[in-house]
């Protein structure tokens, strides 16, 4: 184990780097959760589940980013965006046209806004994934699950 190395080298690890990231997701899974309420083991309420993985989460942050103080790691390579942006695209359209279009029109436009993520997607094979993502997202939270989630558009 290695002394512990200047702040400014130390904020430029990858692994103190994706401890800090867990360890604020984990906060704001913590907020998210709010005041629901706990219960107990035996008669578990609805914040339990979501409040334990909020707290696993928050003790691994802590836990690498103490590891990434005193453990050499490599720098963090430079962010790409045009990943980040697809991505967070994606997330975003289907969940603002999921209740006007249904599930099916807005899986396959989250399907090929994702796949523009990558410069190496398949371009011929994006929209069979887009088929059988669809299909399967309507039987599976529709049908299966029972969601009140239109199939097409209204």
């Amino acid at each position: 184990m290695s002394a512990i190395a200047p702040l400014h080298t130390v904020v430029r690890r990858s692994g103190f780097l994706s401890g800090v990231f867990v360890l604020v997701l984990g906060t704001l899974c913590m907020l998210a959760v709010g005041d629901l309420e706990i219960g107990n083991a035996t008669e578990m309420g609805p914040g339990y589940v979501p409040r334990a993985l909020a707290w696993f989460l928050v003790l691994s942050g802590i836990g690498m980013t103490l590891a990434g103080i005193v453990q050499e790691s490599p720098p963090a390579p430079p962010i790409v965006w045009r990943p980040v942006l697809m991505i967070s695209l994606s997330v975003l359209a289907f969940g603002a046209l999921v209740d006007a279009f249904g599930i099916v029109a807005s899986v396959v436009v989250s399907t090929v806004i994702a796949s523009l993520a990558s410069h190496i997607s398949r371009r011929r094979e994006t929209p069979l994934l887009c088929l059988v993502l669809a299909a399967l997202a309507a039987l599976a939270f529709v049908k299966g699950l029972g969601l009140a989630i239109p199939i097409w558009p209204r």
